[in-house]
């Protein structure tokens, strides 16, 4: 299989659109980390309000144990303690899915924000490539055979220009029919040159 063309020129220009490409989704992906951590900066609420859950709950639970080791009557006073201890507990629980929903919508924004454009131009370049990777197989298979390179030889005799044919042999058909190897390496290398291969490298 062929990925690239034997034609330095062509494969010169395929190179530098893969290139162009890799660098593309490059700056998206960092645009897309951008948008991210610009969308993270509104959950910057929910690390104080861990924070002061966290304080309040310690603090609450603290005087309560202090409240239940007074004789008698400390397992009953400390019941609104143990309840304002409950109520941080909700304010961490509160900073905490606050976190994780900004999260979900700062993944969501930035796939959609930088995925569109490196999907949308990948795919575009995967449909340039497939479409030439597979006409230069089909071109380009045992271009080394004697037998595939009559078949290319005797198609481009059909497909090229006659111009073209002429300033290679005045009389295309004669050379061809002479049965030269070489004469049809030459014909099948004008056909596979439209994909940017040859069946010998150029001198």
């Amino acid at each position: 299989m062929h990925l690239y063309a034997s034609s330095p020129a062509r494969r010169a220009r395929q190179v530098t659109a893969d290139l162009l490409v890799l660098g593309w989704v490059v700056v998206w992906v960092l645009v897309g980390r951008w948008v991210f951590g610009l969308v993270m900066t509104l959950a910057a609420p929910a690390e104080p309000l861990r924070d002061a859950g966290t304080g309040l709950s310690s603090r609450m639970r603290d005087i309560a144990d202090r409240i239940a080791g007074v004789p008698l009557v400390g397992e009953e006073l400390d019941a609104p303690f143990v309840g304002t201890a409950a109520v941080g507990d909700d304010l961490v629980a509160a900073g905490d899915q606050l976190e994780a929903a900004v999260r979900t919508v700062a993944w969501v924004v930035s796939l959609l924000s930088a995925g569109t454009p490196v999907l949308l131009v990948l795919l575009l370049w995967l449909l340039v490539r497939g479409t030439w990777v597979r006409r230069a197989a089909r071109l380009g298979r045992e271009v080394g055979d004697r037998g595939s390179q009559q078949l290319l030889a005797l198609r481009a005799l059909v497909r090229q220009d006659p111009r073209r044919l002429q300033r290679l042999y005045p009389d295309p058909v004669g050379a061809y029919a002479s049965g030269d190897p070489e004469v049809w390496r030459a014909l099948a290398d004008l056909e596979l040159a439209e994909v940017g291969l040859r069946t010998r490298p150029s001198r």
